[in-house]
């Protein structure tokens, strides 16, 4: 079949482009071909506080980097070049995209379907709902990586086949060996957002200090927010030597590297719809220590591939870091046990563009 697939990729960064490059493999792999739309300006300055990618560079030659936000000619032009596919993929990340993907499913005039990562914005969003609505209804099926997700969408709009997949790694890799550094180690890895919560584990990793249990931090990635809040209060705490800062984007041999170099993850997020880390930690053998927000609970089985605390509760976090460094081996086991495949994301995309 010929499917186009609309979203950010590489050398767009974040979960999401990564997630596109993945399930084009992974298509590609089941024997149909992809083309890849995505954007060569995705958001205004004043929405997205991270490092600007020049994409003008198109070496994936399945790629072509097209879209604006700011520009309807864009959008009309991809959804019309669309019009030969047997159906469309599009990514939905935020209803800030909502009037070019609209505009991009009307001009293509081919049956669609979704893959949904969240549906209410982590940051509030003018009439996001409403968009939502107006564009998701466009399509004829979507895929979620959680099942809180397709109860968040059922609340906005009836899609007449939802599928929920878990979300498989954006990374080859295995499971990687414990360390045998000391103290031990907890990384936390991403896009540093308000709604990620890692103030609350700094703050854990101090509660722990008070125990009489050291545990290092390190919080690696690109700071939405001042670097310059966390370190005062990293400061404040008085767990300069336990915690890191590591500003910067990773790039994926930084990432092994520090999953190699550290004992757990962190996800101590305050809200959350699911999370590519999660299946990336699990790929690495590496628990993880998290929060129930959104959908995480369902990827993350206390006392199996990790623990749990309820958001915003240092003291919790704390215990649930103690508990994961207590049966520490035996988590690790489990979270290398808690595998899923891209192949299996991919078939299910192709059935349901099929059912039509």
């Amino acid at each position: 079949m010929r499917i186009s697939l609309v979203g950010p990729f590489p050398p767009l960064r974040g979960g999401v482009a990564q997630h596109t490059a993945r399930l084009a493999d992974a298509l590609e792999d089941l024997g149909h071909e992809v083309t890849v739309v995505s954007w060569r300006s995705q958001y205004p300055r004043l929405l997205y506080k991270g490092t600007r990618i020049d994409t003008s560079g198109e070496d994936d030659a399945r790629v072509r980097f097209r879209l604006r936000w700011w520009s309807p000619l864009t959008w009309s032009r991809v959804g019309r070049d669309m019009r030969s596919a047997d159906f469309v993929v599009v990514q939905w990340i935020t209803a800030f995209h909502a009037l070019p993907l609209r505009r991009v499913l009307g001009a293509a005039r081919r049956p669609a379907v979704a893959v949904v990562h969240n549906v209410i914005p982590h940051e509030p969003l003018p009439f996001s709902r409403w968009l939502t609505r107006r564009v998701l209804r466009r399509v004829d099926a979507a895929i979620v990586h959680a099942a809180a997700v397709a109860d968040d969408l059922a609340t906005v709009v009836d899609i007449p086949r939802v599928e929920v997949l878990p979300h498989p790694p954006n990374l080859d890799l295995g499971p990687l060996p414990l360390p045998r550094s000391e103290p031990p180690g907890v990384l936390f890895i991403g896009f540093v957002r308000h709604y990620k919560g890692v103030d609350v584990a700094i703050e854990a990793i101090a509660r722990l200090r008070e125990r009489g249990r050291p545990v290092g931090l390190t919080v690696a990635g690109e700071f939405w927010d001042p670097v310059d809040r966390f370190a005062r209060q990293i400061e404040v705490l008085g767990v300069g030597d336990l915690v890191t800062l590591q500003p910067g984007y990773a790039d994926d041999d930084q990432v092994v590297d520090l999953l190699r170099r550290h004992h757990l993850v962190a996800t101590p997020y305050r809200t959350a719809t699911q999370s590519g880390i999660v299946p990336l930690a699990f790929a690495a053998g590496r628990p993880v220590v998290s929060t129930t927000a959104g959908g995480l609970a369902e990827r993350i089985s206390e006392g199996v591939n990790g623990t749990l605390a309820p958001p915003e509760d240092a003291d919790a976090y704390a215990d649930a870091i103690e508990r994961a460094l207590d049966d520490l081996e035996a988590l690790a086991r489990g979270a290398a046990a808690s595998h899923t495949s891209w192949a299996d994301v991919a078939a299910a995309v192709v059935a349901l563009g099929e059912e039509r």
